[in-house]
């Protein structure tokens, strides 16, 4: 039976990382043809995320959990779960719980349809909108801010790229092990992620959606990412649409 590592990037997670992992490996994705790994990597958390992950990992031979100190960014400790992952399929799940783990099985199933699946919260939410809508794929929690960075984002993608992804931001990707871990990334950031998308589809791999739910975190309730990332975002992918 093939494996699905999950790599989960953790910075300052203490409040979250416990009932996220016990979340994961209640998710019966054998269901779905696949047994699984978890690969925690504790991005020099100054809380206790690596204490709370370390007594998962003491009790179930699935869950292994590495530390960078000092802290190095989302995109350098994603890249530290690839290069420890040992499984055949790889997915980035972030360390808070604003995705659903019970989504995997929706990823894995839609590998019949391409190799690379995006959990796409836009998708997710349209299901739940009527037909005609100012804000499509918003959700009710999310600010207008993050919405527009996201469709200004897919449009650029399409410009780019000549490829529709609804949401480019999702932290559900779900990648085929061999070509990620033979990417040589230069970005060490949130951006790391349009990075790999910029070398996915450049190297003809298709990227194909699936709905997922999600719940938005305030920056209060620890949210990391900012407004400089979106144009970071779009810097990186206009530098990989011609850089090796």
């Amino acid at each position: 039976m093939p494996v699905l590592s999950v790599v989960i990037p953790a910075y300052n997670e203490e409040a979250f990382i416990g009932t996220l992992i016990e979340k994961i490996l209640a998710v019966p994705t054998e269901k779905a043809g696949f047994t699984k790994e978890l690969v925690v990597v504790n991005d020099g958390s100054k809380d206790r995320t690596e204490e709370v992950a370390r007594s998962f990992a003491s009790r179930f031979a699935s869950v292994r959990v590495f530390t960078q100190v000092p802290n190095q960014g989302k995109g350098a400790a994603v890249q530290r779960g690839i290069r420890e992952a040992t499984g055949d399929y790889i997915l980035v799940q972030d360390a808070d719980l604003e995705y659903d783990p019970s989504d995997y099985l929706t990823l894995l199933k839609a590998l019949d349809r391409g190799d690379v699946v995006y959990g796409s919260r836009t998708l997710g939410q349209r299901r739940l909108q009527p037909r005609w809508t100012l804000f499509p794929g918003r959700h009710p929690r999310q600010s207008l801010g993050p919405w527009l960075a996201g469709v200004a984002l897919t449009c650029w993608t399409f410009l780019m790229y000549g490829r529709w992804i609804t949401d480019t931001l999702t932290a559900y990707k779900l990648y085929p092990a061999g070509p990620v871990k033979t990417m040589k990334l230069q970005t060490r950031g949130f951006e790391t992620d349009h990075e790999i998308t910029a070398r996915l589809i450049r190297s003809g791999h298709r990227i194909v959606e699936v709905p997922i739910e999600y719940i938005p975190r305030s920056k209060e309730e620890g949210k990391k990412i900012k407004a400089t990332d979106g144009l970071i975002a779009v810097w990186t992918l206009l530098r990989f649409r011609f850089a090796r």
